[in-house]
């Protein structure tokens, strides 16, 4: 395969100046330029002009890309349909969330059993301006109030607050301050658990107890919740969470069995570092004061809990199994859990369902599987762990969302593959039937096919890439996207992806590597992309870029690479290794500059991942792939669209800031460095209207420079 030839440079763009200062940080015993360290000041005057400079050229080149109005018409069509969440039972009602054709955002919805349904909260009825999104959402068991997380402006905090189900109207709160799900509502309608601070806040994670209709001032700290990271295990009197001084402050989630009785609490230092699970039974102590146990056995992994209305504890970790097991504890003897769904060979435990209706012959559990990508659920006997056979399913896509109701006979699960919307399905033990709870509508999807690449990494690793083509071009050289993520251990699916779909439709081919630090295979796999390890993944992405040109599927200048947030640095990074692979490279909202990542936004949760600048081996490994420090000045890089949120709590938009200016002083190429800015918008969920505008931006962006031409008679 031969090096995509530079243009003439000639045709380079006027870039908006920026002179490199001459920082430099001693770190770890070495010397760490940092030449465009003055663009982390978003607000200096000078960062502003150099911004509003860079929207111009980017305004200015966005407009001449003749696809854009053929892909904001096509995300669209593809995504002009009812999308709905599996329902979470209370009482005898259901409550999910919908999201209509030409809806900006989800809403929060509650049917009856009749199966009649109506909106409880609307998002942009309650903040026309679209700036606010609905987060988590949790009714208490008896199905009387719900309570409600908004975020506002893409922040990562959320506001709390209670609804009144019959009639729609808030009857408690606001609650600031609160992160993401966390509320656990105490057997009934009168008081739940919920916390306060910890990632995207100013302070460490805390637990509290709320009594409905008391002002949130007055609501009680419960101590001793979260499980210290080191030492020994013992209930002090007092929250830790927060009060050391090395690292961040954990994490902390908690969840109450539906009798309000068993109270689980589990606290994280990172997203990649596992957990540690405390219990209390609320009928011993009291609900201010909950007498906590560690539940040491399951130290050393990530352990999912969930208290049964038999009284034991179902776990799932992945505690001495990469691919997950499923443990059974009894709370009074906690030491000594029985393993009832043992790991599987190959398939990785996403989630499970208790399914222990007294009227049922055999109580069920559902498990919940992947591998690859594609989800199988299987029943076995609850009491044994004995395979009874699997659901069916509509075909070899993803699952997710996996619902029940305690003590119930029935569960709900969504599916979708890469030309069928996420549809809710529901299953019914006493008759043993599947079906569609609630279908999405029908949207018009273009005629494509579907496959895997099979290849392998330098090191003789498997790998394999989903690909997307259209169905009449089922072999052959197209314009190529290829996309990854590879961190977090969170996989890539064949689920539907309105993107590829019209990258396809409208003749390219996409493509998605599911790389190691991903979670496709299990925590091994995951492991084996993550800190010391991170260049594996980069070397897979890179496997699957070539494997792409040398069988032909991508002309020689037509592959373009694409990932978002940490995905974002994974092309980054193998763009800055190996330019000539690439005609055009789109990161979006990515840490790029590796040696501060840590410095900013939740750069603090994420060394278990990629490790610290603070020692100096792990500094050497970081820096051996941080794109920022890898940009060489005089070489051809690729076009390159950096996309930065200027909300983003998670990565500041100064890696994107600092990352453009030093390959448009760098490059060769005239292909252009171009910056996407984005006002009042996070990290996270967003309104319907800037994410479509968002992803037609990005493949109007990889068809103009992979030269992929919008054809009247194709999608």
């Amino acid at each position: 395969m031969m090096p995509i030839d530079p243009l003439d440079p000639a045709g380079r763009p006027e870039y908006p100046p920026v002179a490199p200062g001459d920082t430099v940080d001693r770190l770890g015993g070495r010397d760490v330029p940092d030449p465009y360290r003055a663009l982390e000041d978003a607000d200096a005057p000078a960062t502003r002009e150099w911004s509003a400079g860079q929207r111009r050229l980017f305004d200015r080149l966005r407009d001449g890309w003749p696809t854009l109005d053929a892909f904001r018409t096509a995300m669209t069509r593809l995504t002009a349909f009812e999308h709905l969440t599996s329902p979470q039972l209370a009482g005898d009602l259901a409550f999910f969330t919908v999201r209509g054709p030409a809806d900006e955002h989800p809403a929060l919805a509650v049917a009856d059993p009749s199966g009649a349904r109506r909106i409880l909260f609307d998002p942009h009825r309650h903040d026309p301006t679209g700036l606010t999104v609905l987060g988590g959402w949790t009714p208490d068991p008896t199905g009387t109030l719900v309570a409600v997380q908004t975020a506002e402006g893409g922040a990562e905090e959320y506001t709390l607050r209670v609804l009144d189900v019959a009639t729609g109207r808030t009857v408690d709160g606001p609650i600031t301050g609160c992160p993401y799900g966390n509320v656990a509502w105490s057997g009934g309608p009168d008081a739940f658990y919920h916390v306060r601070g910890g990632p995207g806040g100013t302070s460490g994670a805390r637990l509290y107890l709320h009594r409905i209709g008391e002002h949130p001032a007055a609501d009680t700290e419960v101590p001793g919740a979260a499980a210290p990271a080191d030492g020994p295990d013992h209930d002090t009197g007092h929250d830790t969470a927060g009060d050391t001084d090395d690292g961040p402050a954990p994490e902390l989630d908690v969840l109450l069995g539906a009798d309000g009785r068993l109270l689980v609490a589990a606290t994280a230092d990172g997203l990649s570092s596992g957990n540690r699970v405390r219990i209390a039974d609320l009928a011993v102590g009291t609900p201010e004061k909950p007498d906590w146990r560690p539940l040491t056995a399951l130290d050393g992994g990530w352990s999912s809990p969930w208290p049964a209305s038999d009284g034991l504890l179902y776990v799932l970790t992945d505690l001495d199994a990469d691919r997950g097991r499923i443990l059974v504890l009894d709370p009074a003897a906690p030491e000594r859990p029985r393993t009832l769904v043992p790991e599987h060979e190959h398939e990785v435990l996403e989630s499970f369902a208790v399914l222990d209706d007294p009227g049922l012959p055999v109580p069920l559990l559902l498990v919940l599987r992947s591998t690859g990508g594609h989800g199988r659920i299987t029943r076995h006997d609850l009491r044994t762990g004995e395979p009874l056979g699997a659901l069916p399913l509509p075909g070899t896509g993803v699952v997710t969302d996996l619902t029940f109701r305690q003590g119930g006979h029935e569960a709900w699960f969504g599916y979708s593959d890469p030309t069928t919307p996420e549809t809710v399905h529901h299953y019914d033990a006493h008759r043993g039937t599947t079906e569609v709870w609630r279908a999405p509508g029908t949207p018009e999807v273009p005629a494509v096919l579907v496959s895997e690449l099979r290849c392998a990494s330098p090191d003789g690793t498997g790998l394999t890439v989903l690909l997307t083509r259209p169905a009449d071009r089922p072999t052959g050289p197209l314009p190529t996207v290829l996309q990854g993520y590879g961190a977090f251990g969170e996989p890539q699916v064949a689920d539907y992806y309105a993107a590829a779909l019209a990258w396809a439709g409208l003749g390219g081919q996409f493509a998605v590597a599911r790389v190691r630090g991903g979670g496709e295979h299990g925590e091994g796999w995951h492991r084996a992309g993550m800190r010391e390890h991170k260049q594996n993944g980069i070397d897979d992405f890179l496997a699957a870029a070539r494997a792409l040109h040398d069988r032909g599927l991508c002309p020689p200048d037509g592959l373009g690479a694409f990932g978002q947030s940490a995905g974002g640095l994974l092309v980054a990074a193998a763009a800055t290794q190996r330019p000539g692979l690439f005609a055009a490279v789109a990161a979006t909202a990515a840490p790029l500059d590796m040696a501060r990542y840590e410095l900013s936004g939740y750069g603090p949760y994420w060394t278990d991942e990629f490790g610290t600048r603070e020692d100096p081996e792990e500094l050497g490994r970081l820096l051996d792939y941080s794109p920022y420090h890898r940009v060489t000045a005089g070489t051809a890089y690729p076009a390159v669209l950096l996309t930065a949120f200027e909300d983003d709590a998670r990565v500041d938009p100064l890696h994107a800031r600092k990352m453009c200016a030093a390959l448009q002083r760098a490059t060769s190429s005239a292909r252009p460095v171009l910056l996407r800015q984005e006002a009042g918008v996070g990290h996270g969920a967003r309104a319907r209207t800037g994410r479509l505008a968002y992803f037609a931006d990005v493949l109007a962006f990889q068809a103009e420079y992979l030269g992929l031409s919008v054809h009247s008679d194709r999608f």
